[in-house]
């Protein structure tokens, strides 16, 4: 049976996002914050024990260490840590995992949640799991309100790189895409997403596929790619590639501070021109529209 690392930090309310959105980058399958005092907030998350979790851990424990070295006044982040059973997991998950609106159109909530829809609103089922993506993620809402502005003409194709729990591709397929691939190298994302896109009865036009971009041949009227810095700044070329003239370039996954050097980046391809940009907290997600020929 699969075992899980439960971690409890108490922290003080200013900290609360940046360690929230770390520990999502470390492989968090989620945040719950809970108000300790009007001071304080109680975050909690998991971490399968698939021996990256120690991993995770130490990287935390650097991280918190860091942001008290630069700033001495801060109060001692306690940090609590147990090893749980997979039911327990499960259990908790349901507890945090709550239905959240995205955007004006999306309502992302977990299959056991009942949820009264708004004229217009689209639900979109999610089953927690290791996979990253369940809406509450600064860049994943960004990402989603980004298609909800360029998926304004029914029957076009999308990319949707990096996958995760399938949350963009479902999302692309409910605006009205004709055909959406989502592709991740993890084979555990690539079931869950799959679990996903069936969930809500979207197979028929959303395929599910373990790979790389570079596995890709043909080339598509949006591309998204929520990631990392590092990943998004590797596969520059490989992204553009895969655009269908006049179509567009969605990135997330970035930091404020690394936004001037990825755009930058990518407009000195020459391939692209520059659209827009929107930021939620520290997160900002870039888009571009690729040049005829």
């Amino acid at each position: 049976m699969k075992r899980w690392l439960a971690l409890s930090l108490l922290v003080s309310k200013e900290l609360a996002e940046p360690i929230s959105n770390f520990l999502m980058e470390k492989g968090a399958t989620g945040i719950e914050e809970v108000e300790e005092d009007f001071k304080r907030e109680r975050l909690k998350t998991y971490f399968l024990q698939d021996g990256g979790e120690q991993k995770a851990l130490r990287s935390l424990r650097r991280y918190l260490k860091s942001l008290q070295e630069i700033n001495p006044k801060l109060p001692h982040i306690e940090i609590e840590a147990a090893s749980i059973p997979e039911q327990d997991w499960g259990e908790n998950w349901k507890r945090f995992f709550k239905p959240l609106r995205v955007g004006s159109r999306f309502v992302v909530k977990p299959p056991w949640a009942r949820i009264r829809l708004k004229r217009g609103e689209i639900p979109i089922g999610i089953t927690p799991g290791m996979a990253f993506g369940t809406g509450a993620h600064a860049t994943t809402k960004l990402c989603m309100e980004s298609l909800e502005k360029r998926l304004k003409k029914r029957g076009l194709s999308v990319l949707d790189v990096g996958t995760g729990s399938g949350i963009l591709s479902i999302a692309a397929a409910q605006l009205g895409a004709e055909e959406v691939l989502g592709i991740d190298i993890d084979q555990l994302a690539v079931e869950i997403a799959r679990e996903n896109v069936s969930r809500n009865q979207v197979s028929n036009k959303v395929r599910i596929k373990k790979g790389r971009i570079g596995d890709i041949r043909k080339r598509f009227d949006l591309v998204v790619a929520n990631l990392d810095f590092r990943s998004l700044k590797k596969t520059r070329m490989a992204l553009i590639r895969h655009i269908k003239n006049h179509g567009f370039l969605i990135l997330s996954g970035i930091l404020e501070t690394e936004e001037e050097r990825l755009r930058q980046g990518y407009m000195e391809t020459g391939f692209l021109q520059w659209v827009d940009v929107a930021q939620e907290g520290e997160w900002v997600c870039l888009t571009f529209r690729k040049k005829g020929s």
